[in-house]
């Protein structure tokens, strides 16, 4: 073959999508641009509104329309939020005017000296209106999820519920979801689902199913896509909205949800909703009955791991130590639970310790979600300076104060659900939906802090209605099951979620008011 043979056939860089999929990101940036131009230059600015109010409405749509859209990819958006912001005049690159704060001394001994007041200003900007505190902790979820998906470790929790089970159809739904919700509250979502579903679709092959009519096959993937998005809410850890919201509600009310009182909510929550939503799905897919020999096959596939290894033991003990610190924090306050979590990703690749490789980290790493989440946080802060939400609240809400409490937590559950059926992605359903329980919380004192985290941080994570949430897709990409049974039979686990939160909810945060 000559050089020119070789050139030819050579392929530079990643092939560009095919151009269905070119022209509705295309598609998705010019309705992004427009519904931008049409709030800051055509749209009227309601009385009582500055009109960065409508800036900060158009720049909000615009980047829901280009996140679901993926017109651009995720990090762009977030950086068009640092340019708009200050272009719309809703936040200054950096305000040199900013309010003096007392003097301050500088130097030590004979050199000290007091700087005038007039001399020292609390700088405000676009770019301090971000918390590092949800990276920090996205670092450390990446840290535990690319430790323990580097190991067997999900594989023998997965071995351990087919072996209570048996064939069992009931009791192997149970113990399934159980056992991917219970991992997903520790590693990643995604992880959970794909190792769960892959070892269900697995039985289903062994047991001579057919892909899109086998019952059992339909059933394993709506319930590890559902399962895995409900133990993902479980704890901190467990999905990286969860810290989002617990950031904005601090950072909006001045209320701090601490890592124990997160889990003291959600894990309550999450194993109900898992139970009650496996039961639904042994209940409403008929599913055919399962070979001896079927399991058989995948319990061989499982059992080639041996004994637990050395370093599976440390990076048990190393986590349990981590996450009880953690816990810890919620009764000494003198524990910085974000510091915690970083010293914790810092052990992990110390030599001698070495939990994982930075290949595993860095495989692990979603630095897409890591810059929505800090994009997100300073476009809800931008939004809420312009008092476009106190308004559209007091607007919409206008007799909240009078409903009965549970009334207002149906409503809460109810609108960031389902906003998140229209979006589906996390970040951007919260950044609507918590500044609206922020509005109505100001009417409704016993709306406290930990129950809006808990409704954002669960409503506004799992949905099945649809398969486009990234979890759901992940099961349904299996091709086990077609659109319309999903659309037919899917939708039960997270309405159960609903319900649980609504009776729950209230209950045990009530403690924490």
């Amino acid at each position: 073959m000559g050089t020119e043979d070789v050139v030819s056939k050579h392929t530079f860089g990643t092939p560009f999508p095919d151009a269905k999929t070119q022209r509705n990101r295309l598609i998705g940036i010019i309705i992004a641009a427009i519904v931008f131009l049409i709030f800051q230059f055509a749209l009227p600015t309601p009385e009582g509104l500055p009109h960065t109010a409508m800036s900060a409405a158009g720049i909000l749509f615009a980047c829901i329309i280009l996140w679901c859209t993926e017109g651009v990819p995720f990090t762009i958006t977030v950086v068009l939020i640092y340019f708009l912001l200050p272009i719309t005049g809703i936040l200054p690159y950096s305000d040199v005017t900013g309010v003096p704060v007392d003097g301050v001394i500088v130097g030590a001994g004979d050199a000290a000296q007091t700087l005038e007041p007039a001399k020292v200003y609390v700088t405000n900007s676009v770019f301090n209106q971000s918390s590092l505190l949800v990276p920090i902790y996205c670092l450390f979820v990446f840290t535990v999820s690319g430790a323990v998906m580097s190991t067997p470790i999900p594989y023998r929790v997965a071995k351990a519920a087919l072996n209570f089970a048996g064939n069992n159809i009931v009791k192997l739904f149970v113990m399934f979801g159980l056992g991917c919700s219970v991992l997903s509250m520790f590693i990643s979502d995604l992880a959970a689902s794909a190792i769960f579903c892959g070892i269900g679709i697995s039985i289903c092959e062994a047991n001579g199913g057919v892909a899109k009519k086998s019952e059992l096959g339909k059933a394993f993937t709506v319930l590890c896509g559902s399962t895995a998005a409900i133990g993902g809410i479980g704890t901190p850890v467990g999905n990286s909205l969860n810290m989002l919201c617990m950031s904005m509600v601090k950072s909006a009310t001045g209320v701090e949800v601490t890592f124990g009182q997160w889990c003291v909510t959600m894990i309550p929550i999450a194993i109900v909703t898992s139970i009650l939503a496996s039961l639904y799905v042994a209940k409403a897919f008929k599913c055919e009955e399962i070979k001896p020999e079927a399991l058989d096959v995948v319990k061989d596939k499982l059992s080639d791991y041996g004994k637990m290894s050395t370093r599976e033991i440390k990076i048990i003990v190393w986590f349990v130590i981590v996450f009880g610190i953690c816990l810890a924090s919620t009764w000494v306050p003198a524990i910085n639970s974000m510091l915690v979590c970083f010293i914790g990703a810092v052990i992990a690749f110390i030599p001698g310790i070495s939990l994982l490789t930075k290949e595993d980290f860095d495989a692990s790493v979603s630095w897409d979600i890591i810059m929505l989440i800090i994009g997100v946080q300073c476009l809800i802060n931008g939004v809420m300076a312009t008092g476009l939400i106190t308004w559209a609240v007091g607007i919409i809400f206008a007799g909240a104060a009078e409903w009965p409490f549970i009334v207002v937590v149906i409503v809460a559950v109810v609108i960031t659900g389902i906003l998140h059926i229209l979006i589906p992605i996390g970040p951007p359903t919260v950044t609507v939906a918590l500044p609206v329980m922020f509005g109505i919380a100001a009417m409704v004192p016993e709306f406290n802090g930990t129950l809006i985290a808990a409704i954002g941080g669960s409503c506004g994570a799992v949905t099945s209605f649809l398969p486009f949430d990234a979890i759901m897709l992940c099961s349904y990409k299996y091709g086990w099951i077609s659109m319309g049974d999903w659309l037919k039979k899917a939708w039960p686990p997270t309405v159960i979620l609903w319900i649980v939160m609504i009776i729950l909810g209230p209950i045990i945060t009530g403690f924490f008011a």
